[in-house]
């Protein structure tokens, strides 16, 4: 479809346009530069025919070409020579060239002057040439400027044009500009349907998929067998298995066979729906029929179908008949297998599926990470996490290298989270606030020496990364563990000085590292300054103060902080009762002053009831 060009307000635009303005200009024929290849193609009417222009020839012209200018010139050039058109290479080639215009120029504007005075008549199609290169390499915002530019130099977009405009705006997430674009196109062709229905079906927008589904039909097109395939899918995902169905008859109608991967997706779309016996009916029938043999995906649909309906003898039943098949099974199967023997308690057997994956030549993926570490953790065996460890491959995301880091520190594998962590960094993830919490645990509690900690915890402050309160609580309980009580306490100061964010986790774990440093005027004192700060103390941070103050025999202040309690309504758990009676006990009429607060409190160790020195006999 060719260009067309609104010469009712042509004339207007030419003068008063803001974009593009100095290429309506003619140029002049003294600047005119025209290439080498270019004068042996164009010479006088006596020479013999020119030879015609290959690919090879203008390839290597491109690459040898002195300026980026002239070689985006001589490229336009080419394409408007008859029956060429230009390759893959040629505008693979033509990406790089025009990056560094943009770099050099600013601007689209300063590329289309600097084209015109080199001697480029400025032409619709060079527009049209300077929007699929930009689009070709991924310069999204360079071809929306294009695009824009085509308007204000009064030229309506063709079909082509519009149609890689939204694939842009599709992939930069503007959904509804996107569609406002595909709905101004004219004349669509095949390509536009396409584009929006690949984009509309990752999306998973089962209504826009339907729109354009049914306006693509009604103008005569019809999806080819992966666009149907990506169409049905979405139908069966969001559990519309009976529209789905449909989609297989305009599959079927249009000359596309069926193939098992259809099939599979409707057993699972039946699965997913909540209707197991329609997806048990249409497996039998794949059998029976001989239609379509069921493959191993198909297999693990129904072994996961089985399994989620607490159907174990059924699901047991489909594997024993992949086994019979002699079908080996995939690391999605493995998965479903870990997955179910955790669920049902048989450990054992799912560490024997994990381990025997590399017998099997499979990789482990994130999946399988997260139901082994949900098993070990349930179990409550860590042996095999090393093994964990040393099988992280190229699989590991985000979440499933936070799930490990946080476990392997949680369980004092503490080289191996070090390790996860590395193996993250080196993959270019974006790493967040709980990647980099769990790497400083990792980090105090492996034995790394406080400089060095405290050192990463500034670095990683000073990279401007989002953290939260639970990101300062790390690095000062980690820390505290070790020992390295002072440092952690002149962090916390710090981090009240910074106004860095703080909640209440945060001030018990200083208040921790106090008492544990023998600190106990300070903690309290720490007590009082987390109520000036608006943070309200709860259980732990009452059981931690009360704890140290029992160990100080601090009966003034114990008392203080017991009042406290109850004013607040915090119930002291059994333990730290103990303390509290068996430090008051001997202490008559101390004691008779909480007397009727542990009457109160559900949780007793002691029968209050009792005398005083039965209660002292109790807690000796």
């Amino acid at each position: 479809m060719l260009w067309r060009c609104n010469w009712v307000k042509q004339r207007r635009k030419i003068i008063n346009t803001l974009s593009f303005s100095s290429i309506h200009t003619h140029f002049s024929p003294k600047v005119k530069e025209i290439s080498e290849f270019s004068r042996e193609n164009t010479a006088g009417p006596r020479r013999a025919a020119p030879r015609p222009l290959t690919h090879d020839d203008v390839y290597s012209r491109l690459r040898e070409s002195p300026s980026d200018l002239k070689t985006l010139n001589f490229f336009f050039w080419c394409a408007r020579q008859n029956n060429y058109f230009h390759d893959d290479r040629a505008f693979e080639h033509m990406v790089g060239v025009v990056e560094k215009l943009a770099r050099q120029y600013k601007s689209i504007d300063g590329i289309i002057e600097g084209l015109r005075l080199s001697g480029c008549a400025i032409k619709p199609r060079v527009l049209l040439l300077l929007l699929e290169i930009f689009w070709r390499g991924h310069i999204y915002d360079k071809a929306i400027e294009v695009y824009k530019g085509m308007n204000s130099f009064g030229y309506v977009p063709n079909t082509r044009a519009m149609n890689m405009m939204m694939d842009v705006l599709f992939k930069n997430n503007l959904v509804d500009r996107a569609m406002e674009v595909f709905q101004g196109i004219r004349v669509r062709n095949f390509f536009s349907f396409d584009i929006a229905l690949s984009h509309l079906c990752r999306s998973r927008d089962l209504v826009k998929v339907k729109i354009v589904l049914k306006m693509m039909i009604t103008q005569g097109f019809y999806p080819n067998s992966e666009r149907f395939g990506q169409v049905l899918g979405v139908f069966c995902r969001t559990g519309c298995v009976g529209q789905g169905f449909q989609v297989v008859g305009l599959m079927i109608c249009s000359g596309i066979s069926v193939s098992v991967h259809v099939w599979s997706m409707l057993v699972s779309g039946f699965i997913r729906s909540g209707e197991l016996q329609k997806a048990v009916d249409l497996f039998n029938k794949m059998i029976q029929t001989g239609c379509c043999s069921p493959n191993l995906v198909t297999y693990t649909s129904l072994i996961k179908g089985f399994m989620d309906f607490g159907m174990v003898d059924e699901a047991f039943s489909v594997l024993s008949t992949v086994q019979s098949k002699g079908l080996a099974p995939d690391i999605v199967l493995c998965n479903v297998m870990i997955h179910t023997f955790t669920r049902l308690g048989r450990f054992e057997e799912a560490r024997n599926v994990f381990t025997s994956l590399k017998k099997r030549k499979l990789v482990a993926d994130r999946y399988t990470f997260a139901s082994m570490v949900s098993s070990l953790c349930l179990s409550r065996e860590f042996d095999l996490l090393p093994k964990i460890a040393d099988s992280i491959g190229t699989e590991l995301d985000l979440v499933t290298g936070n799930s490990l880091i946080n476990c392997f520190s949680k369980f004092g594998h503490m080289s191996y989270a070090l390790k996860v962590f590395c193996i993250m960094s080196n993959k270019d993830l974006a790493l967040d606030c709980y990647t980099y919490t769990g790497f400083l645990t990792a980090l105090c509690l492996g034995g790394a020496s406080a400089r060095d900690a405290v050192n990463m915890y500034e670095n990683i402050i000073r990279r401007n990364i989002r953290v939260d309160a639970h990101f300062h609580t790390a690095i000062i309980d980690g820390l505290v563990e070790v020992g390295k009580y002072s440092i952690a306490i002149r962090l916390f100061n710090r981090c009240i000085l910074e106004r860095y964010p703080l909640d209440v986790v945060s001030y018990t774990v200083a208040i921790k590292g106090l008492v544990r440093a023998k600190r106990i005027d300070e903690a309290c004192s720490f007590l009082s300054k987390m109520k000036e700060d608006g943070v309200m103390p709860n259980r732990r941070t009452y059981r931690t103060i009360i704890s140290g103050l029992c160990e100080e025999k601090d009966r003034d202040k114990l008392k203080k902080i017991l009042w406290e309690c109850i004013e607040e309504g915090v119930e002291l758990d059994p333990n730290t009762k103990f303390k509290v009676v068996y430090l008051l006990s001997p202490y008559r009429r101390d004691l008779s002053e909480f007397r009727s607060v542990f009457e109160k409190w559900k949780e007793n160790v002691f029968d209050v009831s009792d005398s005083c020195d039965e209660l002292a006999v109790s807690a000796g």
